[in-house]
């Protein structure tokens, strides 16, 4: 690199900031990076990491993942709790850190080189004297604010509501779905060491207000949670580690570098914390900014490279965090727990986790899914699982219908037939002689999108319901929709 560059203020000292001060040491020995830090520690109890990327991360930085054992713990599976019943899933290969002690620990590993300085202070402006400003201080980046315009930033609002919470024992990876109605109560745990763990609790607002939740004073309200979880919690207490219940904001940039401040981590995209990616996202944007400018003698090279390499990431994971919010959203609102079915779907929102890969990864978890819904065990697939429709009995569940305006008809191969009706919403009234409901799929690529309506219908619905697709879906995924409870068959017109 030239000396064009010869400092670079990193504006935030968390994960994302400090590795990039520590990968910018290291490219570039000569360039001073200054790290500013603000003086609070920030929201949140843990972070989740998977192995794999823990493993990236440790090929590049081997101490960076040196934190003392009571910051972390790992975990090969997770127990979903619906009413009385565990139903244990894999979750292959992940760990929980402190967030705090990691932050820290990488803090001081990049303040310790020779060419970083770490300045303790909030930052109100871009620092006068630096080349470059990376802009690693999260969601609500201040600096990214003033300059809205120029990055194009946009924020939406979820539905839901959490609250981010921590609790002094071990609480094993889990959601716990407590149905209070008029909607659950979800929450997303796991432990970041022998002696703490994280509690998130997410819930409609209408739920939590239903039950004097909502409003009360954040200390009330970990009371009154510590309470409702205290068999799960064995007594223990519940510490908030953000203010109040919040609506998470999925944050976009239309452009993540303006003159010498780029973006990176949270303050240049948000992802909801049901995937457990925005920290390695954060990191990775990281190494791929300060590889970029240790490859560019000019900097707006360097960014333009380094937004080409990560925005197709970072648009791929927020695509798959859309899927996941809404399907918690969905859960939250209209609060169905169906058991396995519920589980299945929980582990099969993203577009990747199909039938068929689940059945390779996790085949004792998925036999007992497909034999919940035959009512035996099974060797077959949810699409060769028996239905009746009306006076058939299908032996197949992907089948073809007749289509005439809002009428459809569903033939067997001996010529009888079943009388259909094309909705997007439960009639309130089912005609005489409908036999089943046939719900459009919604245009998108995310499986959650795309069947909830048919979903929401079947929901309700006092007949079969088909998700009615344009074009013929693959068996693997009719297989994921139909053990997931989102459609009893997938039907082509």
């Amino acid at each position: 690199m030239s000396a064009a560059v010869r400092s670079v203020a990193v504006v935030g000292g968390g994960p994302a900031g400090s590795v990039c001060a520590l990968e910018l040491s290291r490219l570039l020995p000569g360039t001073a990076v200054d790290l500013y830090d603000r003086d609070d520690e920030g929201p949140g109890a843990g972070i989740v990491m998977t192995h794999d990327f823990a493993e990236r991360l440790k090929a590049v930085h081997p101490e960076a993942l040196h934190v003392p054992e009571s910051a972390c713990a790992s975990w090969d599976h997770t127990v979903t709790v619906i009413g009385g019943e565990r139903i244990v899933s894999g979750a292959f290969g992940m760990s929980g850190l402190s967030r705090q002690v990691f932050r820290a620990h990488v803090r001081e590993l990049a303040a310790a080189r020779p060419n970083v300085r770490l300045i303790r202070q909030t930052v109100t402006e871009l620092p006068s004297r630096a080349d470059v400003v990376v802009l690693a201080n999260g969601a609500g980046s201040g600096q990214r604010r003033t300059l809205r315009h120029r990055f194009g930033t946009a924020t939406a609002a979820g539905r839901t509501r959490y609250l981010w919470l921590s609790t002094p024992t071990v609480v094993e990876p889990c959601f716990l779905l407590k149905d209070l109605g008029p909607g659950p109560l979800v929450v997303h745990a796991y432990p970041h060491g022998p002696a703490e763990s994280t509690f998130i609790v997410e819930a409609d607002p209408d739920t939590l207000n239903a039950h004097g939740l909502l409003d009360p004073p954040v200390a009330e309200v970990e009371r009154r949670l510590a309470a409702l979880f205290s068999a799960e919690l064995a007594g223990a207490p519940l510490t908030a580690r953000t203010n109040s219940w919040q609506a998470f904001r999925t944050v976009v940039n239309r452009r993540w570098f303006h003159e010498r401040a780029v973006l990176v981590g949270d303050a240049a995209h948000t992802v909801h914390f049901s995937t457990g990616s925005g920290t390695a996202l954060a990191i990775d944007d990281a190494l791929c900014l300060a590889r970029a400018l240790a490859e560019h003698s000019d900097p707006g090279d360097a960014f333009a490279k380094y937004e080409a390499a990560r925005r197709p990431v970072a648009e791929q994971a927020q695509a798959e965090a859309r899927e996941s919010t809404a399907w918690f959203e969905q859960l939250c609102r209209v609060g169905r727990l169906r058991g396995h079915q519920t589980v299945f779907a929980l582990r099969s929102r993203r577009q990747a986790n199909t039938f068929s890969r689940l059945r390779e990864r996790d085949p004792e978890f998925v036999a007992r899914t497909v034999a919940v819904l035959a009512g035996h065990a099974t060797d077959a697939e949810p699409v060769d699982l028996p239905l009746t429709v009306g006076p058939l009995r299908l032996t197949h569940r992907l089948v073809r219908l007749d289509v005439d305006g809002s009428n459809c008809v569903l033939r067997g191969p001996d010529g009888t037939r079943a009388a259909g009706l094309v909705v997007d919403r439960t009639p309130s009234h089912l005609p005489a002689g409908v036999d089943f409901l046939a719900v459009p799929a919604r245009p998108g690529p995310g499986r959650v999108t795309r069947s909830e309506a048919a979903d929401r219908v079947r929901g309700s619905a006092a007949v079969p319901v088909a998700l009615l697709v344009p074009q013929g879906l693959s068996r693997d995924e009719a297989n994921t929709l139909i053990a997931a409870g989102r459609t009893d068959l997938v039907a082509r017109s």
